[in-house]
Order: C-alpha cells, then structure tokens, then sequence
C-alpha cells in the first residue's frame, strides 16, 4: 500500500488552509464577508475599506480575495479587475501617491474594485487627506476579532480536523501564555501536529 511521507501531509495541510472567505470565521462580520463575496464575483462597490486590530483576520480577508503577494501597492493594469492593499497605516509617502493613483484608476475605470485593510477608520490614518478621503468613498466595516465563546469553538473544530484533543489543562496553558488571535494559535495548532507527523 502507497503512502504519503510526512512530508507531503504538511503540504495538503497547508493547501487545505490557505486562506478564503469559506474558512474565514465569520462572527460579528456577516455583512462585510456578504460584500466581499460580491466583490470577488465581480460585482459590489468599487471600493471597501476594512479596518480592526492585529489579529482580527484582515490579511485572511485580503488573501482570500488576491492570493498573490505582490508590491506593496500594485500598480494599476486595465485587465486585472481587482487589487488588495493591506496595512494601510503602514505605509510611506511614496507607497500612499502609489495607492492614491490606484485609487484614482480604479474609480475611473468600470468593473474595478479596490479593497484596503488598515488598523483605523480612514479618517484617523496617517496618511494625506486625499488618501484617507479616498478609502471612505465606498463601504467602510470595522472588523470585530471573535468573541471568547467563537475563538473556543473554532479552536476545537480546527483541533479535531488535526486529529489533536484540546484538553483543559492545554486550553489554560494556551490562554495564559499565548495571543489570543485566531493566526497565532492555528500557527500553534499547525506545529503540534507537524510535530505529530514527523
């Protein structure tokens, strides 16, 4: 009987948990997820900005939308219908007259759809007016990072898809010595059962 290495299992693991809007726990954010649906449909706004704190699923949103990682703003090309910009706040001045020319071609061009992620509404970021103007052209939503009671039951539902038991002596020692954000505790759960397979 053929078997795969451990090797190979690490690789359907990792295929099977790349991100999109299917594995994207939901919560508080239904509306927001229904318009990024839309958007990857090709239709919806033109614009969304999406904005909440580090480990509320931003960057799982934008790579469920565009895969690719690329420049840091993507320059403007008449057949590409959509484009993600992550971590808004974080850019430079040259970086935010780079994403103020994608605004603009994508506003003057039909069919497009530009969605940003930030830590802020617009109006707070760090960057000049006619940016910060910009991203509030479309839908705005605020990304709410899940509750206590969600974060517990998606941890079982990924522990058991890896085959690991979350006990409650595990469960206390994750939540007293870890970040309670969805990414660092998978990143946990994904090493565990690396672990396992080798």
């Amino acid at each position: 009987m053929y078997e795969h290495d451990p090797d190979q299992y690490l690789l359907d693991l990792q295929e099977r948990d790349k991100p999109t809007l299917d594995n994207f726990v939901v919560g508080a954010n239904g509306e927001a997820v229904s318009v990024l649906r839309e958007v990857a449909a090709g239709c919806g706004p033109t614009f969304v900005y999406l904005y909440g704190p580090k480990g509320a699923g931003l960057t799982h949103l934008l790579r469920s939308l565009v895969p690719e990682e690329g420049f840091r703003v993507p320059m403007f090309d008449p057949k590409v219908p959509l484009y993600v910009v992550d971590d808004v706040d974080e850019l430079d001045p040259g970086w935010a007259l780079q994403l103020l020319a994608l605004q603009n071609a994508v506003r003057g061009t039909p069919g497009m759809h530009l969605v940003c992620a930030g830590r802020g509404p617009a109006a707070q970021l760090p960057l000049p007016e006619v940016v910060r103007s910009r991203l509030a052209w479309g839908l705005c939503y605020a990304i709410r990072p899940l509750d206590d009671e969600e974060r517990l039951a998606e941890l079982h539902r990924q522990a058991a898809r890896r085959g690991i038991e979350l006990t409650p002596d595990i469960l206390h020692w994750m939540g007293a010595n870890l970040p309670r954000d969805m990414r660092t505790l998978t990143c946990v759960l994904d090493e565990a059962d690396r672990l396992g397979l080798q």
